[in-house]
């Protein structure tokens, strides 16, 4: 992922943009073990290391003019987060993804987060998500088929939130490739 920066005004031109909770690279590596032994089961397209994140907010296709506000917002933000244990495995059987997130119920940090993002989105003129948050982080994408039980072995990464990131995604053949837009640091010291 490109870093944060100076980017040329774009005009209207839209982007494909999402708010996501970022890992360091200790998590990172963490991640890894769960990403490699997926992909020995269940074959299909590993995520590469530097597009691991736990979406917050899908935002879609939004017109270069209203990125500015939304990046504004972004860095102005300051969220409270806390510890975060990945340790339940899942499948989205349309695009055919397995994941890794949290146990429910998530620790209520994480719920209260989600929430505030989106009451800043909304001010912004950004509906509200119509479906239910579901934390994960993507591991593989075009898997194949395979109990998941088969993943329980695998041991749970635990993981403190530091960054959270507006990324602008630009899908391609081989993947999508992202670019940070704006950025904000995740405090310690949320609710549990």
């Amino acid at each position: 992922m490109t870093e944060p920066g100076n980017h040329p005004k774009d005009g209207a031109r839209p982007r494909r943009l999402f708010v996501a909770l970022w890992p360091d690279p200790q998590t990172v590596r963490a991640l890894s073990h769960p990403v490699a032994r997926a992909h020995a089961l269940y074959g299909g397209r590993p995520m590469r290391a530097d597009t691991l994140h736990l979406t917050l907010a899908f935002l879609g296709p939004v017109p270069g003019d209203r990125i500015p506000p939304l990046c504004a917002m972004i860095r102005a933000w300051a969220p409270l987060g806390g510890e975060l244990v990945l340790d339940r495995f899942g499948r989205f059987k349309g695009p055919r993804i397995v994941w890794v997130g949290p146990s429910e119920p998530w620790p209520a940090w994480l719920g209260a987060l989600h929430a505030d993002l989106w009451a800043g989105l909304e001010d912004l003129g950004f509906p509200a998500a119509g479906e239910a948050f579901r934390p994960h982080v993507s591991l593989l994408r075009r898997a194949g088929p395979g109990d998941l039980a088969t993943l329980g072995g695998v041991r749970p990464v635990v993981w403190r939130p530091r960054r959270c990131v507006l990324v602008a995604s630009t899908p391609r053949e081989t993947g999508s490739y992202y670019e940070a837009l704006a950025e904000c640091v995740v405090a310690p010291g949320g609710i549990l």
